[in-house]
């Protein structure tokens, strides 16, 4: 099907903030990607004629989101896991990341904590792929994801990370976040009272704008007739979190942020860009929550997460798996040194604090404060400012936290450790990326700069010392705009 509403959308959404030859490929390959999913066994819901059944979600302006209900995730999830066992691809669960092995801007493997037999490891490879999660958890106590902290560390710059998805579909007073599918359900948006929330165009902007602006928003979804079923897990998890049975109560809702869209660079075969797109990090990948992929802009509609995800995975792969046989495993000395590194680090952890103890709990309590004071809301220089100065302070805390455990052996003290320490300096890169953009996109918004300028209409980039630089957009595959900048 042709896919030009589709991309025109996208962009739009992500308020021409995208790489738009990445908007036109992953839209194109949107259906042969659906397809593939349903072939290896997603069980997608049906329409009338037995095709997977398409609905209109936010922001798209036809009908071409599907889905399994609740089980989205998990269908994807444990298909994309039977194809791992299928192909005999070996997982390690059990294995912590701790830094990558590199040298001259080229990566040699990674050094990992090895929690099953108590040891720290390095691993040559000729490629690494980081593909797992956002930050976004830094806001929430949620997880956090290490993979961009590696590369951050590593030397490599991070894309857009003033940018957080928002949702209009978070439970008040709970951190719970309904699915968007809900809406394309048949569920609705109202005030409290039950009057209609004018909706406008229903994007995505639009619709959170109408549920913040509420005296207090709630969704009805009590009359999604058939497609109830659909959704059983979630009115299971929230009658059980909140006592609220969505079949016969409508459930107060708010604006909060969702997910992080910042993280590394990628070009449209997932290569890890080191500043400018003519450089590559050597051998370093991305893609998922973990890539900034130029796909998104400021914010992300319903279903082009999973898109990117399968779309920057499926490049990302293909071309380390030809780049590699041409390659030889190098970099054994610098491999060596890391790993002495890391046992050292280890060995400082383990070692006796004179101080007063400092627990994790604070410390991320702490983190998720100063996270909300940094990344929330209509900030300006001076409260960026003073947010770089408690993050860097807290840096320094985190770097102090006692460690209970002094065995690796399934040490998930050290896992939540070594997560938080990563968000902090996430977290600092993103106020620092907010710093430098003087105006208001999507969710960047600044009291001091309150209009949008086209002139910025540029990706910014953050390194682990603060240093902030751009980068261009990209034109479409023939070097025009696929949708010029309204």
């Amino acid at each position: 099907s042709n896919n030009r509403s589709h991309r025109e959308d996208t962009i739009r959404n992500g308020a021409f903030l995208c790489d738009q030859d990445i908007v036109a490929q992953r839209t194109a390959d949107a259906v042969r990607n659906l397809d593939l999913l349903e072939r290896w066994g997603v069980n997608f819901r049906r329409d009338s004629t037995g095709l997977p059944l398409v609905s209109k979600a936010m922001s798209h302006s036809k009908p071409r989101v599907a889905d399994a209900g609740d089980a989205t995730a998990r269908e994807v999830q444990k298909t994309l896991e039977e194809q791992c066992m299928r192909y005999g691809v070996v997982r390690r669960g059990d294995h912590l990341p701790l830094s990558l092995i590199h040298s001259n801007q080229t990566v040699h493997g990674i050094t990992v904590a090895d929690m099953i037999n108590g040891r720290i490891l390095s691993i040559q490879s000729k490629a690494v792929i980081i593909a797992d999660e956002g930050f976004e958890g830094v806001l929430s106590h949620g997880s956090i994801g290490i993979g961009m902290d590696l590369a951050l560390q590593a030397g490599l710059p991070l894309r857009n990370m003033e940018f957080m998805h928002t949702t209009p579909l978070g439970i008040t007073d709970t951190n719970l976040i309904l699915p968007d599918g809900l809406l394309s359900a048949g569920a609705t948006l109202h005030e409290a009272s039950g009057a209609d929330l004018d909706l406008g165009d229903e994007t995505h902007a639009s619709i959170c704008a109408a549920v913040a602006q509420a005296n207090q928003a709630v969704i009805d979804a009590r009359h999604l007739g058939d497609n109830s079923d659909w959704w059983a897990g979630v009115f299971r998890m929230v009658k059980q979190r909140t006592g609220i049975d969505m079949s016969k109560q409508t459930v107060a809702i708010e604006v909060r942020p969702s997910l992080s869209i910042g993280g590394i660079a990628i070009d449209e075969h997932g290569r890890a860009v080191n500043g400018a797109w003519s450089r590559w990090f050597t051998g370093l990948y991305a893609a998922g929550d973990a890539a900034c992929s130029g796909f998104h802009g400021v914010s992300v509609m319903p279903g082009n997460q999973l898109l990117d995800a399968i779309g920057g995975g499926l490049a990302a792969g293909e071309h380390a798996g030809e780049w590699v046989k041409s390659r030889n495993l190098s970099g054994s000395n610098v491999a060596q040194e890391e790993e002495d590194r890391a046992n050292a680090d280890f060995s400082a952890m383990c070692g006796t604090q004179d101080d007063a103890v400092i627990r994790v709990g604070s410390v991320a309590t702490k983190l998720r404060d100063a996270s909300r004071q940094a990344l929330l809301g209509a900030r300006d220089a001076a409260s960026l400012s003073h947010s770089i100065e408690d993050l860097e302070a807290l840096s320094v805390t985190a770097e102090s936290i006692h460690l209970d455990q002094h065995s690796l052996i399934a040490n998930t003290n050290l896992v939540e450790i070594s997560r938080i320490q990563a968000g902090i300096r996430l977290v600092r890169a993103a106020t620092q990326s907010a710093l430098a953009r003087e105006e208001s996109r999507g969710s960047h918004q600044r009291s001091d700069y309150p209009e949008q300028i086209e002139d910025l209409l540029h990706h910014t980039t953050v390194d682990q010392t603060g240093a902030t630089s751009t980068l261009g957009l990209r034109k479409g595959s023939t070097g025009n705009w696929v949708l010029p900048p309204q």
